[in-house]
Formats: C-alpha cells, structure tokens, sequence
C-alpha cells in the first residue's frame, strides 16, 4: 500500500519551538499528490506563478505557488483559499510530505517568517520519512506568497 506522510506542525501566535510530528496516513485518505510537473523548472531557485502547473501567470494577492527543485527534490509552497500548503517529494521515495497552514489572504510578518521556517521543517520530515538527507533547499521568503495588490 503506498503510504503519504502529514508533518503537522501547530501555527499558534506566540507559540515557541515545537518538536515536529510525523503521521503516517494512507494516500486514500488525502487530498496531496506529489508536484510532479515541478522537476521541468529550472533547478536551484524558486519559481512564482498562480498555479506552475499551469503556467507562468502572475501571482494574485489571493493565490500563488513558489515552485523549487534541486533536480531530486520538488518543493510546492501555495498560497489559496486562506491557507498555505507546502508539499515536498523526491525522486525514488514513494512518501510525500505536506504541511497545511491556515493563514487566511493577509499574513503577518512573523506569520510569513514561520511559512519560510514550515518548508524547512517538510523537507527536513521528507528526509526522516525517505532516510536521506535531503538537498539543501533555498530560503522561501514568505512574502512572496503575497504580492502587494497594489504592485498588480
């Protein structure tokens, strides 16, 4: 049976270092597929559009994805719906790591700051899950996932 694995990780204001869990739950049971469409992108730097998948087309203040790949790792951080949801594969390990944030369409800048931290973390899960260490990934910065609506 082909497993996916949740990092959840708690987004409470003031909430100090937690210890991240990792859950097994089967694929059937959630609604996360592995980025595939994110190996064609360049490697080494992080890719904005509303949807890759679907396209280059600009980001809104109200949904955006950064894309990333190191050509082994795929790195998914969406912003839609209020919620931000970071999904993480790589190549030869049938898990899939994803976080889940609800933010709501505005964040704060330590809200922001934990988005860029939470990716972090979802690698770092993918690699426990994959037992690999998993390439360097660089920063999200997570104002990019909210482009100022006046810059439109």
């Amino acid at each position: 049976m082909r497993m996916t694995w949740l990092i959840a990780a708690a987004l409470g204001v003031g909430t100090g270092v937690m210890a991240q869990e990792i859950v097994e739950i089967p694929a059937s049971e959630v609604d996360v597929a592995k980025p595939e469409d994110l190996y064609k992108l360049e490697p080494g730097r992080w890719h904005l559009a509303r949807q890759l998948w679907a396209g280059s087309e600009p980001c809104s203040p109200t949904q955006c994805e950064a894309g990333f790949t190191s050509g082994d790792l795929v790195v998914s951080a969406e912003h839609s719906a209020g919620k931000v949801t970071i999904v993480a594969a790589l190549r030869g390990c049938p898990s899939t790591a994803f976080s889940e944030l609800d933010i709501g369409d505005k964040a704060s800048k330590s809200e922001r700051s934990k988005i860029a931290k939470q990716v972090q973390r979802v690698v770092k899960g993918l690699g426990k899950t994959c037992n690999v260490t998993p390439p360097a990934v660089t920063a999200l910065t997570g104002d990019w996932l909210f482009p100022d609506p006046a810059a439109g």
